[in-house]
């Protein structure tokens, strides 16, 4: 089962050239799939990560979800006449996050905003 990152980032042990180590992966990528099992199991108890077939994302209080950038911009696009309204909630919400924001969502966002 693939997972994809809720939090801000996570912290997981994977395979890396040379061996394995710890590493940061960032809120909205998929989890490497050799994480051990506890550790997965703890951050899905946690609501770090969610199964990336799993129909409930968390969102944030305005309903913006808090997945994938699929995810928000699936969001963004569900309502064609809400889209703008949807996008400026969505650009607000990956804007708070500071040096975390995804950049490339955030450039959609912009677009789908104006």
């Amino acid at each position: 089962m693939a997972h994809i990152v809720t939090a801000g980032y996570v912290t997981v042990e994977t395979a890396v050239p040379g061996g394995r180590a710890h590493v940061d992966v960032p809120g909205g990528a998929n989890l490497p799939a050799d994480v051990p099992v506890e550790e997965v199991e703890a951050l899905l108890r946690l609501g770090h990560i969610t199964e990336a077939d799993s129909p409930e994302v968390a969102t944030d209080g305005d309903g913006v979800p808090e997945g994938s950038a699929k995810q928000v911009l699936d969001w963004v696009n569900a309502d064609p006449e809400d889209v703008r309204d949807r996008a400026a909630m969505a650009l607000d919400v990956e804007e708070a996050k500071g040096d975390n924001a995804r950049k490339v969502l955030v450039a959609n966002l912009q677009k789908l905003a104006q």
